[in-house]
């Protein structure tokens, strides 16, 4: 192969393997399949019947619903370039946007945000099993005694979950398969039968709100998007390095993109006379009161296929995200110890999360936690779109290497990205009163309370931040990579050594 020089990086806009040597044969449309459990499932039924519990009219909801997802998308997409690039996980990746120690704090609040979207997998799974050994559609995590019988059920689900995520490889590639392609059917039958009773109606008599429906957005966002973005790369990180990036975004795309987009516009047809404003009644009674035993079955093995294959997905990112707060747990280990403490929590704070409601809850931690996701994720997207050659891998565990110990623009930049979106977002839950002491001192409090939007411009910030200070930065440390790669080839050819 030809030498490359940094002049020819500058003129040639390729792709360059970076010291990192992979013989992996994953082609790019396995990441079609790898995200296909979570945008293959009844989740987009769950956000569209959410979004007409709202009050919300066609237009409006199928508008919040496509802007959520699609966004989501993106950022899945961007990380699953940055993965291809290296073999490192996502949050190492992202040492080189933050510097090797000014990574620590966006990723410890992060690995925190990976743990609690395990926990809620995991509680979601307990409601899900106990509604049914309970044969009711009322359930919603109010304060119910616990059912020990599903604490079983659901023990067994998670240890199906660790042991599927410990085997990973081709053996959890089969179960996100199975799952995703389970999902799809039967979301598309739910949404046909309903139709089938109800007709094809998709006015409403309600006129609502936009304003209600952007924050509804970004909620959608911040469960489907931002709760998987620090794990975008883990999935693609077994690609080899000179797949083009636009397939592998496009694959990414079309899974996490198009196919959620398809299943959740048909559940807003099928749903459109719904006028129930309870979404936890609403879909609980999808969930259980199936029209048919054929279909009751249908849907059991779908939500348990889909429970164990996206926690098994979830503990496994999780596991891989302690390598960047210098915790290096081998996947075997730390996957069992996070599955247990993940059940266990789940049981014992049940009971406290539960008081308003699960729902009412998740809202409430999922937007908390969305700022500082969505400022990172902000910064990392724009960094990887930036960047043209693969990692040097060897400089994101060393900070005298390339990417430096600091990236002050970056670590103090997130940091003011967090405190202003925390300033401008509002919350109904009594713990998080504390949020938006920025939005009350103006004179559209109400307008910071609807729409969401602190999660918005923590994220607007943190994408604009390497476009204003950090392309040279990043331009001269790909220089820097490349000369030394040069000088590496050339020292191989002259001595005779092979990698």
């Amino acid at each position: 192969e030809p030498e490359l020089t940094p002049e020819d990086a500058q003129e040639i806009p390729v792709e360059v393997v970076v010291q990192t040597k992979r013989f992996a044969k994953d082609p790019s449309s396995s990441q079609f399949w790898v995200w296909l459990p979570l945008s293959g499932s009844l989740l987009p039924l769950g956000f569209a019947i959410w979004l007409r519990s709202l009050g919300l009219s066609f237009e409006q909801s199928l508008t919040a619903l496509l802007l959520a997802i699609f966004t989501s998308a993106g950022l899945v997409a961007v990380g699953a370039i940055a993965g291809k690039r290296s073999s490192l996980p996502t949050l190492v990746l992202s040492r080189a946007a933050f510097g090797v120690f000014g990574n620590l704090g966006p990723a410890v609040i992060l690995v925190l945000s990976r743990l609690f979207w395990a926990l809620v997998l995991v509680v979601l799974g307990y409601l899900l099993i106990a509604q049914n050994l309970a044969g009711s559609a009322t359930l919603s995590g109010n304060s119910e005694p616990i059912s020990w019988i599903a604490v079983g059920v659901l023990a067994i689900l998670v240890l199906g979950a660790a042991v599927l995520s410990s085997l990973g490889g081709k053996i959890l590639v089969w179960a996100q398969r199975l799952s995703g392609g389970i999902g799809i059917v039967t979301a598309i039958v739910l949404s046909i039968t309903k139709m089938s009773d109800s007709g094809f109606v998709i006015a409403t008599g309600d006129s609502g709100s936009w304003l209600r429906a952007l924050g509804a957005s970004v909620v959608i966002f911040a469960i489907f998007g931002l709760a998987w973005s620090s794990a975008s790369s883990d999935y693609a990180s077994g690609l080899p390095v000179n797949v083009r990036g636009w397939k592998v975004a496009g694959w990414a795309i079309l899974s996490m993109g198009l196919v959620p987009a398809i299943l959740g516009t048909l559940a807003l047809v099928a749903f459109g006379e719904l006028n129930d404003r309870d979404f936890t009644a609403s879909f609980n009674g999808l969930v259980v009161g199936a029209s048919s035993a054929t279909l009751g079955i249908l849907v059991q093995v779908s939500l348990i296929a889909t429970l164990v294959t996206t926690i098994a997905m979830s503990l496994r990112s999780s596991s891989m995200s302690f390598e960047s707060i210098q915790l290096k747990f081998k996947a075997p280990i730390a996957t069992p110890l996070i599955a247990v403490a993940s059940a266990a929590l789940a049981v014992l704070g049940l009971s406290y999360l539960g008081v308003s409601g699960f729902w009412f809850n998740l809202h409430g931690y999922a937007l908390l936690l969305a700022v500082p996701v969505a400022a990172w994720s902000g910064i990392f997207v724009s960094d990887v779109l930036i960047r043209r050659i693969a990692y040097h891998e060897v400089s994101l565990s060393r900070s005298y290497g390339f990417y430096k110990a600091v990236n002050l623009v970056n670590t103090l930049g997130w940091l003011a990205a967090v405190v202003l979106g925390w300033g401008l977002l509002k919350s109904e839950l009594i713990e998080f009163r504390w949020l938006g002491f920025i939005a009350d001192s103006t004179a559209n409090a109400e307008f910071w309370a609807q729409s969401n939007f602190g999660v918005v411009i923590a994220f607007a910030t943190g994408l604009l931040l390497p476009v204003a200070a950090g392309i040279p930065r990043i331009k001269r440390q790909e220089k820097e990579v490349l000369a030394i790669e040069a000088r590496r080839n050339d020292l191989k050819d002259v001595l005779g050594l092979v990698d």
